[in-house]
């Protein structure tokens, strides 16, 4: 009720100031009628749409292997270690499989799958330019790859 007695309100307003005014009056040659009715408030509708978000990755702990942080569906990157050390992708998870190629650091990826505990290792398949392997998250504390949520 408040929003049409303000409504109201303006109306009463714009009409004493029009009457004061000393303005020449006009002759009316049509009527107009102005109809306030309570406006119904909005209700919410949901959509289901079918978007592509990232995954996020269940915490998993591998023997051995330090906390996973990657996310499937997000991109990530090898990590800056003080030696430099490139990172193996592998033809599949685990040190006994070919490796296929070597991400330099800070060279970025994306993650397609994981994690799969094998050895010591958290192991996550990725896209490295255009060739799809395995990479191991880290060992002993140490992070080979990290998230990288370039925004």
């Amino acid at each position: 009720m408040r929003p049409f007695a303000i409504c109201l309100l303006g109306c009463c307003l714009i009409i004493a100031l029009a009457a004061c005014s000393g303005a020449p009056e006009i002759e009316a040659t049509a009527a107009t009628v102005l109809r306030l009715t309570a406006e119904q408030p909005p209700t919410a509708t949901f959509v289901a749409t079918a978007a592509a978000y990232p995954t996020v990755t269940p915490q998993v702990f591998c023997d051995g292997a330090p906390e996973s942080f990657l996310i499937i569906g997000e991109r990530g990157r090898v990590t800056l270690n003080e030696d430099g050390r490139w990172l193996n992708l592998r033809a599949g998870p685990g040190t006994d499989k070919d490796v296929i190629a070597q991400l330099a650091p800070l060279e970025e990826f994306l993650v397609l799958d994981g994690v799969s505990c094998v050895g010591p290792y958290a192991w996550y398949q990725i896209e490295f330019r255009g060739r799809v392997g395995w990479i191991a998250e880290g060992y002993d504390g140490l992070y080979y790859a990290e998230p990288w949520l370039t925004g």
